[in-house]
């Protein structure tokens, strides 16, 4: 179905002048921009690269090629919280294991706190959509950050580490 440039508009990001390129560069549906991928766009003066990928899954979804890829971001995001899971996991008992003697006392309490609270929000953070998906992917992002490198710290930043990566994991809750 052949496309005018008015209706490119409905993509956000494409202006009237973007519009009328795409529509000179041969792309007169969404379909055939959904198509084109990003090396067909590329090729277009004046896509901004930063929303290349947002104009496609737009024209996707306008065209009706939605239905197979929806579900990909929502599995993806799912499966980097069950790996951040793990992680969390697998470091909490080698630091009970490394600190045996030490947990009972007031900073070994707070961590296994801290821990139940940040397996606690991982668990609620996986039933999420797509709506919060980029939200939880750059809190995971931090989390994970606080946690790399806590293998062989002290008890005390071990601590601090979880500490800080429980406030960004609640943050995606609220």
């Amino acid at each position: 179905m052949v496309q005018s440039t008015a209706d490119f508009r409905r993509l956000k990001g494409v202006g009237a002048i973007l519009g009328k390129r795409l529509y000179d560069a041969g792309f007169d549906s969404f379909a055939k921009i959904a198509q084109a991928g990003e090396e067909g766009l590329s090729k277009v003066r004046g896509v901004n690269r930063r929303h290349m990928g947002s104009i496609l899954q737009q024209a996707r979804e306008l065209a009706g090629m939605e239905q197979e890829d929806g579900e990909k971001p929502v599995q993806l995001m799912q499966q980097r919280v069950v790996g951040m899971r793990e992680k969390v996991e697998n470091l909490a008992q080698t630091t009970r294991d490394r600190f045996v003697g030490e947990m009972s006392e007031k900073c070994g309490r707070k961590l296994g706190t801290d821990l139940e609270r940040i397996e606690n929000a991982l668990l609620q953070m996986h039933d999420f959509g797509n709506k919060r998906s980029k939200r939880i992917a750059k809190i995971l992002t931090k989390a994970e950050k606080k946690v790399t490198g806590l293998e062989e710290a002290s008890l005390k930043k071990v601590r601090k580490g979880f500490k800080k990566a429980r406030k960004a994991v609640l943050k995606a809750l609220t």
